[in-house]
């Protein structure tokens, strides 16, 4: 009996374009020559936590679950998309700023995120001790910038892309604070062990995507232009963030 596989995919992107998804998980099976099932996940902590329980053997991940599915079960990253990295926009509201009166009450999806991180390093840039800093885990990126716009926080971790996917009038009520540059995060395909021995492959054929007409059509529908090669030394930088 052939062995049958398991994909996972992080609901932040499935979430966007469910079956575009299916679409890679079929073209991957048929390129690999494997049998591969995709169950898909709409709670990250949920998908992040069946991960680590075992049972997957390819997964795309956000930076925090690829550091935690390296760290834990031995996953090697192998592709990001090209030119998208995950940063972090500290928000406030327009022509308030950053307010000088302390705690400094900072909203954030969740500190199990790495754009919670990238938002402590901005933070640090503009030298306010995080002991000055009331945290609130608003449950999402965009809950985190309307506490901003309600009152309830006076700055929010934003997530570039779900910044960039704000209505005109929200960001026109909004204003950025700070923003990292740091292009050191990225969603990304990771190899678990029981595909060690094809690590390579697979890195081949999600990277030779964009060169063949049926991988590039998928891309297309995914919104990605293609896939660059990625090994365990990308993640050395965010091991450092996370500390």
């Amino acid at each position: 009996m052939s062995t049958r596989y398991q994909l996972s995919v992080c609901p932040h992107d499935t979430a966007k374009n469910l079956a575009g998804w299916f679409l890679l998980n079929t073209y991957l099976q048929r390129k690999l020559g494997l049998a591969m099932r995709f169950d898909p996940f709409d709670n990250f902590n949920v998908e992040r936590e069946r991960v680590l329980a075992g049972g997957y053997d390819l997964v795309y991940a956000n930076p925090f679950s690829a550091l935690k599915y390296q760290q834990k079960l031995g996953f090697v990253p192998v592709a990001r998309p090209a030119g998208v990295f995950d940063e972090t926009m500290l928000v406030a509201r327009r022509g308030v700023g950053l307010p000088a009166t302390r705690p400094l009450k900072v909203a954030s999806a969740t500190d199990k995120l790495i754009v919670h991180f990238l938002g402590l390093t901005l933070l640090n840039q503009l030298q306010v001790p995080l002991a000055d800093c009331s945290f609130q885990m608003a449950g999402n990126h965009l809950k985190a910038a309307q506490a901003v716009l309600a009152g309830q926080a006076d700055v929010g971790f934003v997530f570039n892309e779900t910044w960039h996917g704000l209505s005109a009038s929200t960001r026109d009520a909004l204003e950025i604070v700070a923003a990292t540059e740091s292009q050191t995060a990225s969603h990304c395909f990771c190899v678990g062990p029981t595909l060690a021995g094809r690590l390579d492959e697979v890195r081949a054929v999600l990277c030779g995507m964009d060169a063949d007409p049926a991988g590039r059509r998928i891309l297309e529908d995914l919104r990605f232009s293609r896939f660059e090669p990625m090994d365990l030394a990308a993640l050395n930088p965010l091991t450092t963030l996370v500390q």
